[in-house]
């Protein structure tokens, strides 16, 4: 009897875990020119707009949100299962906690207002583009392993590829504000945006 070992969440767990954000770019003035000024440039604290401090604030929520989620729903590792149809139990429960992570962070994104910077519209798009993915081929993982019967020990692979799988189809998700860089004024918000600093 083969049972495949319920532990394939773990991959979410492990990229969601990972926070390696870039440090944003120092925001810098310096005097016109025919002005006195000091050596050297004088930092200065973003000044973002409202509008747009409140949008990353919600953007950046919604991905560290789900971070944060996954890794406290991981809890401790279960004990192996004892038979074939405990393992599709197990299965089923995790994809179904994934599922559920996966359209929650979908619905923050899409519930946004319009981003007031188009990089911003362009970025949001292609995270809920990932998360929806993921979150599509884990419910229909589901779906297909709640129809099998009680011991078809065929029916976790499925299963256990589509976890691996979902885990690939966010990859890249876990910093907001990485994607961000080449607009200032996105960076500004972002550094002071209470979300962003989760």
């Amino acid at each position: 009897m083969k049972i495949v070992p319920v532990l394939l969440g773990a991959c979410l767990l492990l990229a969601a875990c990972s926070d390696g954000r870039p440090a944003g770019p120092t925001v810098t003035v310096t005097a016109p020119a025919g002005k006195p000024t000091s050596p050297d440039p004088i930092p200065a604290s973003p000044t973002a707009d409202p509008a747009t401090l409140s949008w990353m604030d919600g953007f950046c929520g919604a991905i560290h949100g789900y971070r944060e989620r996954t890794n406290r729903e991981a809890g401790p590792a279960k004990p192996d299962p004892g038979s074939v149809a405990e393992a599709q139990q197990q299965l089923s429960a995790q994809l179904g906690e994934i599922a559920a992570r996966l359209g929650e962070v979908v619905g923050k994104l899409t519930a946004l207002p319009p981003a007031p910077v188009p990089l911003a519209e362009t970025v949001r798009a292609g995270f809920v583009k990932k998360f929806a993915t993921a979150h599509d081929r884990a419910t229909s993982a589901k779906e297909t392993l709640d129809r099998a019967k009680p011991g078809d020990q065929a029916s976790q692979t499925p299963a256990a590829e589509a976890i691996e799988q979902a885990q690939k189809d966010v990859d890249g998700t876990y910093d907001p504000v990485a994607p961000m860089t080449e607009s200032p004024e996105l960076m500004a918000a972002a550094a002071v945006a209470p979300g962003c600093k989760g």
